[in-house]
């Protein structure tokens, strides 16, 4: 019997030097908020002010400028977007009415409020969080707020972006980041394609040497042979599989798990000694 191939999703666009395609959170959003444009557009209901956060579906990374389009806003509300950054992974947040201050009490959590009058429907938003630790925001008039946070540019973090107050439909256009000579920037959303680890692994091929092509193939067979084999759990939310490394040199918990224990306690779920550092080693 045959066994069937793994299939993943590629971006049909994607190039070594481009970022991923990325988008708002499926299954993580506020109560009143409604995805729509294959993910790439939330509205708020008007019925109230709140209950409008919302995150991005992937990791964004460290100078990322995230690219918002405000589409709609209501003059019935004071206070219009908020955005920020979050350590901890969308589908492990309590989702609160507001991000500012019910997620910002947590160092865990980052967030801005946009000026209203840089709010207003076709105003274009980018947001970032610098290497020094600061989130900056810029708005197409070019001006821009720069706020300094608690944030571990060292670890994961992920895109808030609260439809707040007036604010009440926000487009996702994308995301770039600059480097040395040029600016990387993200995929088109809509341009993904189904493929097999097979097909992956003879297109990685026609690039590779004879010696990196045996190298590939004996982590291809490595990889397949230990493939259904389960992961120790973590042992604070018995949910995700331990990728975390602390200092005390247990490996023991998930990395946002890892995150919380070293904010709050600042000591080893296990051992109990106090913690320098945390560090990710794997998915």
């Amino acid at each position: 019997m045959t066994e069937k191939k793994k299939e993943k999703v590629k971006c049909v666009c994607h190039t070594s030097w481009s970022l991923k395609a990325i988008s708002f959170h499926s299954a993580v959003k506020g109560r009143l908020i409604t995805l729509s444009e294959d993910g790439r557009q939330v509205t708020r209901d008007v019925s109230s002010f709140c209950h409008g956060l919302t995150f991005s579906g992937r990791q964004v990374k460290i100078e990322e400028k995230v690219c918002l389009r405000v589409e709609q806003s209501v003059g019935r509300w004071h206070g219009a977007l908020r955005v920020g950054f979050a350590h901890v992974a969308p589908d492990q947040t309590t989702l609160p009415p507001f991000a500012i201050p019910d997620l910002t009490n947590s160092p865990l959590y980052a967030a801005v409020v946009v000026p209203v009058n840089t709010c207003r429907p076709g105003s274009d938003i980018q947001f970032w969080l610098k290497k020094n630790g600061c989130l900056r925001v810029q708005s197409s008039d070019g001006r821009t707020q720069s706020v300094p946070t608690a944030l571990n540019v060292k670890w994961p973090i992920w895109a808030i972006i609260d439809v707040y107050g007036q604010t009440t439909m926000v487009t996702m256009l994308g995301s770039k980041k600059k480097c040395f000579i040029f600016t990387r920037r993200s995929c088109p959303a809509l341009t993904h394609i189904k493929y097999t680890e097979d097909q992956d692994i003879q297109q990685t091929k026609k690039q590779l040497s004879m010696p990196e092509q045996a190298n590939l193939r004996k982590v291809h067979l490595v990889n397949t042979e230990h493939e259904g084999q389960n992961c120790e759990e973590c042992v604070v939310c018995y949910g995700d599989a331990e990728n975390t490394r602390l200092s005390c040199g247990h490996k023991c918990v998930c990395t946002p798990c890892a995150m919380k224990v070293y904010m709050t306690f600042g000591t080893c779920p296990l051992c109990r000694k106090r913690l320098d550092f945390v560090q990710p080693y794997g998915n």
